[in-house]
């Protein structure tokens, strides 16, 4: 074999290494829109094991518990706490309520709910109904979300409704090609 046949076997292999290279970081890159459609299906088919199977369901209830602590902080009178020692103990009490009504709002029939309405809103959990707290009142005249995702980090992703309302759910890397939903941005306030 002459040395022109070894520089061309050189520049096949690395031509194929390149390419295999950038297929992986092409099909890694793409994956969240990928898992955005297997999250479509299994709303369209209110399919809530399939969802859950999508979940990070502890990294989801600390990030929603986050989040509505954030906003009730924000909400209150600054300096209140300091003033008024029934405001301290309002607070304490308001903790001692999120975490059951959050672990009741994420769970797989919730995070359903969520997502098929396309908005982020935690609501209150009744023992009489609650198998059925994320079929939704009327069926007729509803329309489907529609989601747009956006990368914030390379293991980070949002997903928000096309027309921005309503918050935003993060998609977070697991391995290179699977995402789980593990965290939310709640929608601002006006």
């Amino acid at each position: 074999m002459n040395a022109a046949g070894k520089g061309r076997g050189g520049k096949r292999l690395l031509t194929a290494v390149a390419v295999a290279a950038l297929l992986l970081a092409a099909t890694s890159y793409a994956s969240p829109w990928w898992r955005l459609y297997q999250l479509q299906g299994a709303v369209a088919q209110r399919d809530a094991a399939r969802v859950a199977a999508f979940v990070d369901f502890p990294a989801l209830r600390a990030s929603v518990k986050a989040q509505v602590v954030a906003s009730m902080e924000e909400t209150a009178q600054p300096g209140a706490a300091r003033d008024n020692p029934f405001a301290a103990f309002g607070k304490a009490m308001a903790l001692a309520v999120i975490d059951p009504v959050v672990d009741a709002a994420v769970s797989p029939a919730g995070v359903l709910a969520m997502l098929e309405a396309g908005e982020l809103r935690v609501a209150r959990h009744s023992g009489r109904n609650a198998g059925h707290d994320a079929e939704p009142a009327a069926d007729a005249g509803r329309r489907e979300a529609r989601y747009a995702l956006s990368y914030r980090s390379w293991n980070r992703v949002a997903i928000a409704r096309e027309d921005r309302v309503g918050g935003a759910f993060i998609l977070h890397r697991h391995g290179p090609w699977s995402w789980k939903l593990g965290g939310i941005e709640l929608p601002r306030r006006p």
